[in-house]
């Protein structure tokens, strides 16, 4: 069998992508030799030592990574909730392709929960959030995960130069825009804690 196909055969069955990277890993050979023999017949030592692999790692995924879950941690889309409990109750494993292609950084990445209705339809209560905590940088428009005065938001924010940023929900007919000023208030406590990247729900 060529290596070609026997990536592909095996790409049929496993639960993630088999690539030559990875069988230059498992060959312990260079990626720039495997590609010299993609198109040739396996030998009986490589391809021994290919099956001897895969009869002991049957669907082990290699292309995922894991993210924290605080599932006690909600972030408010109305009027701010308290966060009481930061212990982690679980992971949630993602591709690094779907990392990689909504732009999360693994090990600065946690998924809390989002609680109320002020961002809907965009976001709804119940909704797992990737935060991406590297990045704190404001971006105008974008939905953000804030804590103002001790409480969690999800909002998205505009700044407005010099020292005011706005905090803005999607529901505008039932919650109103607010602002928050440093120049009146240098103490005032607001974080951002990471860009929200990515939302979902389980259908309803």
């Amino acid at each position: 069998m060529k290596l070609s196909e026997f990536i592909k055969e095996k790409n049929k069955n496993l639960e993630y992508k088999l690539t030559y990277t990875k069988v230059a890993e498992i060959l312990n050979v260079s990626r720039q030799y495997l590609s010299t023999i993609r198109d040739k017949e396996l030998s009986v030592k490589n391809l021994n030592i290919l099956t001897e692999y895969f009869n002991k790692n049957v669907n082990k995924n290699f292309d995922f990574i894991k993210i924290p879950v605080y599932g006690n941690v909600t972030a408010s889309m109305g009027y701010g909730i308290t966060v009481y409990d930061e212990n982690q109750t679980g992971v949630y494993e993602i591709s690094q392709k779907l990392a990689k292609d909504i732009g999360i950084i693994p090990g600065k990445t946690e998924m809390i929960f989002a609680s109320g209705d002020s961002m809907y339809p965009t976001i709804e209560g119940g909704d797992s959030l990737l935060i991406d905590t590297s990045k704190k940088e404001i971006y105008d428009g974008r939905i953000y995960c804030v804590r103002v005065e001790g409480q969690l938001y999800a909002k998205r924010l505009q700044k407005i130069p010099p020292n005011k940023i706005k905090v803005i929900s999607d529901n505008e007919k039932k919650y109103d825009a607010f602002y928050v000023d440093f120049s009146k208030d240098i103490n005032f406590d607001f974080e951002v804690i990471g860009e929200i990247r990515w939302w979902g729900r389980v259908a309803r």
